[in-house]
């Protein structure tokens, strides 16, 4: 492995995608700081060392504007490339001085507060999505549960009505599917669909307000107020973006729970552990195992190797997480009940997912319904019959069959 890039196949390549941390392994052994070719054919240098992967999450001269990000893939394909209005106005795709004001708005609006006075309707989402379950024998967690309980929650979070979400279960789906090259236009009308639905919203909740994150954005005052762009921007990021981080901890999570009955009769027995296990999950897990790409705007040099200016970066929060030097307590196996699992997996420095906090009131509410309601669940195939699919940040699980059981009275 030492020494040469890492062409596009590697990504491809059934084995990685089952199981991507032998590979990492290696990587942080042989080649720290690597040049790849992603499955799309362009070029990328991709950090795997616990320590740099937390130095270039906060280094500035890794930037993660989103207009620099397209430009630089424009170079390399010889092409324009101009990101679409939806996406270039939040603070996940901007840079300081931008990302400063939007960030401020953002917290002001999303806060843990916010999210805690919401538990009581995400546990009932839950029951409702576990009935559903159980009365039409879906018996998959990932379509039964993990997909539409994110997206859902956050419809809720943003105030949209109740007989909206099944529609925003379908646009969501679309745009998580189908493919990039969207033969079929369906992504471009989805996305149209999509964001029309969100400015009419917006505009709604700046007529009539009640106690929501739109609501609270569009009657911020002062330097808490975003523009009306960047509260489409932030609003779309939140329907399109947050819910596949959230549906990955919760695959990963019962994944990792089901194939270690050991670590979840701890949880069983012992409720009071979820927060300490849930943080665990999110380092043994990694939901995102890469971050969003950077872009360098100089020279940056690691390890003796000096990755130019414009060039595209990925930063593997996976293996971070199972990196040896920060976590030298077996790190590749699951403890609900290690000391201070300080992943990265919320990334690390301005960028840090203002999201975590609903992410993990999530999963520590389906995780613990799921077990107080059906004690007795279980796989329903051998754990080797477990299936990934490809993809450059997350690594979408294809079903997760369960004998649910009786339900506790």
């Amino acid at each position: 492995m030492t020494g040469g890039t890492l062409t596009k196949y590697w990504m491809f390549s059934d084995e990685y995608v089952q199981d991507p941390y032998p590979f990492l392994e290696r990587l942080r052994a042989e080649q720290p700081v690597c040049k790849v070719e992603t499955p799309d054919g362009v070029r990328a240098w991709m950090i795997t060392r616990h320590d740099d992967v937390k130095a270039a999450l906060s280094d500035p001269r890794m930037s993660r504007d989103i207009k620099k990000l397209y430009a630089a893939l424009g170079r390399q394909v010889g092409q324009t490339i101009t990101p679409a209005d939806e996406i270039s106005n939040h603070l996940a795709n901007s840079d300081p001085p931008r990302h400063t004001p939007l960030r401020k708005a953002l917290t002001f609006a999303f806060t843990p507060k916010r999210v805690r006075g919401l538990q009581d309707g995400f546990e009932q989402i839950v029951d409702d999505l576990l009935d559903n379950m159980v009365r039409q024998d879906e018996r998959d967690l990932v379509a039964g549960l993990n997909e539409p309980l994110p997206i859902i929650a956050i419809a809720q979070l943003m105030g949209v009505p109740e007989t909206d979400w099944s529609q925003f279960l379908v646009w969501t789906d679309t745009l998580r599917r189908v493919d990039a090259s969207d033969p079929t236009g369906i992504i471009a009308r989805h996305t149209r669909e999509l964001s029309d639905y969100l400015k009419t919203l917006i505009a709604a909740k700046q007529r009539d307000p009640s106690d929501d994150l739109i609501s609270a954005l569009v009657h911020a005052e002062g330097d808490k107020r975003l523009s009306p762009a960047e509260t489409l921007s932030t609003a779309f990021a939140l329907m399109t973006g947050g819910n596949d981080t959230t549906t990955s901890l919760l695959n990963g999570s019962f994944a990792a729970l089901l194939t270690h009955p050991g670590e979840a009769r701890k949880l069983t027995a012992d409720f009071s552990l979820l927060p300490n296990a849930v943080e665990e999950l999110l380092r043994f897990t990694s939901p995102l195992i890469n971050s969003l790409q950077r872009v360098t705007t100089e020279p940056v040099e690691m390890h003796g190797v000096t990755v130019p200016a414009d060039e595209i970066v990925i930063i593997s929060l996976a293996s971070a997480n199972h990196d040896p030097s920060a976590f030298p307590d077996r790190p590749d196996q699951l403890d609900v009940t290690r000391a201070r699992p300080a992943h990265l997996s919320f990334g690390h420095g301005i960028h840090y997912c203002l999201g975590s906090h609903m992410s993990k009131s999530l999963t520590e509410i389906a995780i613990r319904r799921v077990y107080e309601r059906f004690p007795g669940v279980r796989l329903a195939v051998h754990p080797s019959e477990l299936r990934y699919r490809p993809g450059l940040m997350v690594r979408p699980l294809a079903a997760l069959p369960v004998v649910l059981g009786s339900q506790a009275s």
